[in-house]
């Protein structure tokens, strides 16, 4: 091979070997985190930073405020590196700012976006609130049973079952990141139930839903077969608007279809 193809050789490899290394130098790193428990002005998080990309062995660490190492783990897989954290709630929410950096054996290292953790966990609102709520009959005759769950805010979220009065029937208060789940007897008359949300940041509410009588005959001929949601109940809103297809939908039993439109508050 004559001079001018060896040039070329060694530039491809050169290019070859930059490319790979500029690979290895930039992965994504992610961080994302889990509430354990929740204390009056602390929280137990577990705290995950993952760089799938990078080529093991790979060393993780959690870093706080001004860069400051609280802890390191070196992974010798492509899983993720988990750290367990006890956070308290500061005077300044920039004291609680959280960032993975990832390290490999080339000693180029990458860093994920910063977590706030305090937005996340003390003043993030109650968000995305769904409702479900369910007709079952374990044997000794039905039961309502309602699974309510927001989406996102800062815990302890208190889940509420309401009446459309404003009395609170049921409540519960789950491990973060878990949905409430109450079992009620249907009423001897129709009623409106709906779910209800809080936190120290706000309250959200579920829409209305109509809860037939227990003892009404219509009730066991439209409830079929009994491990059927009766509604599945979107965020709040004003349904004013609401199209045919976003109308809540009773089935009988014969099949036929009854259509309710939740009421707003």
């Amino acid at each position: 091979m004559g001079l001018p193809g060896l040039l070329c050789l060694a530039v491809l490899a050169a290019s070859s070997f930059s490319k790979a290394q500029e690979e290895e130098i930039t992965p994504v790193v992610s961080i994302a985190y889990k509430v354990l428990e929740v204390f009056p002005k602390g929280r137990r998080v577990l705290i995950t930073c993952h760089a799938p990309q990078a080529s093991p062995p790979i060393t993780y660490s959690l870093c706080g405020t001004k860069n400051i190492e609280v802890a390191k783990k070196v992974v010798k897989t492509h899983e993720p590196a988990s750290f367990n954290l006890n956070i308290t709630l500061k005077s300044s929410p920039d004291l609680l700012t959280y960032f993975c950096r990832a390290a490999t054996t080339s000693g180029a290292h990458v860093d994920s976006a910063r977590l706030q953790m305090y937005w996340e966990l003390w003043s993030k609102p109650v968000s995305e609130l769904r409702a479900n709520f369910t007709l079952r009959d374990r044997g000794s005759g039905p039961r309502v049973e309602m699974s309510c769950q927001a989406s996102s805010g800062s815990p302890p979220i208190t889940y509420s079952l309401v009446g459309k009065d404003g009395q609170v029937h049921l409540q519960q208060r789950p491990r973060h990141g878990q949905p409430a789940n109450f079992s009620f007897l249907p009423g001897q008359t129709s009623d409106w139930f709906q779910c209800q949300a809080a936190n120290s940041v706000n309250v959200q509410h579920s829409a209305l839903t109509l809860v037939p009588p227990g003892h009404d005959q219509k009730m066991k001929d439209w409830q079929g077969p009994l491990e059927s949601p009766i509604l599945a109940l979107l965020p709040y809103r004003s349904t004013d608007h609401l199209s045919e297809e976003e109308l809540g939908v009773f089935r009988t039993g014969n099949g036929e279809v009854r259509r309710c439109k939740a009421a707003a508050m």
